[in-house]
């Protein structure tokens, strides 16, 4: 037994002796990468590596761009790694990476995924064409409308969040005549509620018109169809009154009792424009109901004032008044038929009777119809300068001077004379017509002044001092830029300086079409353009036809973006 036990220590010693020389047993080295990050993220943005099927799975922040991620990678000591750790790659349809060590390789692939977005925002709000401005303020969003927008039915178009959503989404039907609730979901489930509310802007305050002349020039008002063709038009480009022509060439467009008697028109219809079609068969009364269902006022436009004919002078036997009133006729310091210009010819705007005439044919209108207002034009009132040499008006000097009518028309005397009588039909016509309505207005489109009364007798810096002007469309007639702004600024002159100077009242008169052609568009834009930088707001413009014509309509348009409130005069 004691040999047994000796014998087995000393074989144990030998083995342990010989395992002492040989050192410790190496184990085999593992291949592999142990971990993989992005670094360029804070928080530090680390992979989930899978040793078994050895992928690699990343998800970055939503907003990382997958085509430039730079990977911090760690593998076996002593191991290449290819691609490099530390460089920038294109991760956006994964990427694999080999490590070698010796003869061992082995391949990695990395997928790198989007996180999802908490992002639940409202970047924009618009109503295209209908809102001034937003303003959004953490969850509060004011919406800045127009004047005359209809809030109550508006497609909103919204830009959110990259990868959100929004409810009522962009482009839905909403009524913001009350505040709407958008709840905007980012793609992680993050919700954010915002309230919308519409703010009805105070509108522009102007006179917007256009002239309707009779219809030998126009077809606005030969049927029906076309009266709502041509308030359609009115409406599309945001006018607020028409002024209509009723009385030219000894015609009216309403049945005149008045101008039956006074002439030798069998009835009132014979004397009437056209045969008018459609309707109720009366055009004014049509055009008034069509042109208030629009909101458009109706302002009847009595064109030829004192003027009897064009062309030539007229004779009872040629003109239906004079047939029946020859001594209404205008004479001139040569005995002749007083005229301007050669072409236009006047009764006598000095007798009474002829002063009543008009005043009766427009208080048939003022009391027939529910109209807005009346006005005068460059021919109401007014007289040529040399007229005034009939026997009533000398008559009539010689009573009350005690001296003879001068033969110099341009007396000083004699001028102030004429002009009195004419200054004063300008006062009786907006007292008729404000004691039977109130609320009618009244207005005057005369040439520039001096001008108008130089040559016509036109004094209307007198009316605007006697408070009788309510809209004011002197004829700045132009066809350039430059000599357009020299006469607006002629008229601020006397604009300002006469009545209350109130700009709404201003609606300068520009031509689209005279006996040269249609005007320049361009030439349009930059005469609505000085109106704008002298703070006019409106225009009245001469006339409807050329207001078809795409290339002044986008010009209109582009000033007249939305309805403008008509003033309180």
């Amino acid at each position: 037994m004691r040999l047994s036990g000796l014998l087995l220590l000393i074989v144990y010693c030998f083995l342990a002796a010989c395992s002492s020389d040989e050192g410790p047993v190496e184990q085999p080295v593992k291949l592999e990468i142990s971990s993989f990050s992005f670094d360029q993220f804070n928080p530090v943005v680390k992979a989930k590596i899978n040793q078994e099927t050895r992928m690699i799975n990343v998800v970055v922040p939503f907003d990382a761009d997958l085509k430039r991620l730079s990977p911090t990678i760690v593998a076996t000591q002593g191991a290449t790694i290819t691609p490099p750790s530390g460089f920038i790659y294109d991760f956006s349809n994964g990427l694999d990476f080999k490590i070698t060590l010796g003869q061992e390789v082995k391949t990695y692939s990395a997928s790198v995924e989007l996180g999802t977005s908490p992002q639940n925002q409202i970047l924009s709000f618009e109503i295209p064409e209908y809102n001034k401005n937003t303003k959004i303020d953490g969850l509060n969003i004011e919406l800045t409308v127009a004047y005359g927008v209809d809030i109550t039915e508006v497609k909103p178009i919204i830009a959110i969040s990259p990868k959100s959503i929004v409810s009522p989404a962009s482009g839905v039907v909403v009524d913001l005549s009350n505040p709407v609730t958008y709840t905007v979901t980012a793609e992680n489930g993050e919700k954010k509620e915002y309230v919308v509310t519409a703010i009805v802007e105070d509108p522009e305050t102007a006179v917007r018109a256009f002239w309707v002349p009779d219809p030998s020039h126009s077809n606005f008002l030969r049927s029906y169809a076309d009266i709502q063709s041509g308030v359609d038009l009115a409406d599309e480009l945001n006018f607020n009154v028409i002024y209509v022509c009723v009385w030219a060439k000894t015609r009216t467009l309403y049945p005149s009792q008045v101008l039956a008697d006074n002439s030798s028109y069998d009835t009132p219809q014979e004397a009437l424009f056209h045969n008018y079609t459609g309707g109720t068969g009366d055009a004014l009364a049509d055009l008034i109901t069509v042109a208030h269902a629009k909101d458009i006022k109706v302002i009847l436009w009595y064109e030829y004032g004192f003027m009897s004919r064009w062309g030539s002078a007229p004779t009872p036997s040629n003109d239906k008044i004079l047939a029946v009133h020859p001594d209404w006729v205008g004479i001139n310091n040569n005995g002749k038929e007083t005229n301007y210009n050669g072409t236009d010819f006047y009764y006598n705007a000095y007798h009474p009777d002829v002063q009543q005439f008009m005043l009766d044919l427009m208080m048939e209108a003022v009391n027939k119809y529910d109209i807005d207002g009346v006005q005068g034009d460059d021919r109401l009132p007014a007289m040529p300068r040399n007229s005034g040499y009939d026997s009533y008006t000398v008559g009539k000097y010689k009573t009350e001077t005690g001296k003879d009518a001068p033969s110099d028309y341009n007396n000083g005397e004699w001028v102030r004379f004429r002009a009195d009588i004419l200054n004063s039909f300008a006062k009786k016509m907006y007292t008729a017509v404000k004691a039977a309505k109130p609320d009618c207005i009244v207005g005057f489109s005369p040439n520039p002044y001096p001008w108008a009364f130089q040559n016509l007798m036109q004094e209307w810096p007198v009316w605007l001092d006697e408070g009788l002007v309510q809209i004011l469309s002197v004829q700045c007639y132009r066809s350039n830029v430059a000599s357009y702004g020299w006469t607006i600024d002629e008229v601020l002159t006397y604009f300002n300086g006469h009545g209350d100077g109130k700009l709404v009242r201003l609606s300068p008169g520009i031509i689209l079409k005279g006996s040269s052609g249609l005007a320049d568009p361009e030439v349009l834009r930059g005469q609505m353009q000085a109106n704008r930088d002298r703070g006019i707001m409106g225009e009245s413009f001469f006339y409807d036809v050329p207001l078809k014509n795409d290339n002044f309509k986008q010009v209109i348009k582009s000033f007249y973006k939305h309805k403008a409130r008509f003033p309180e005069l």
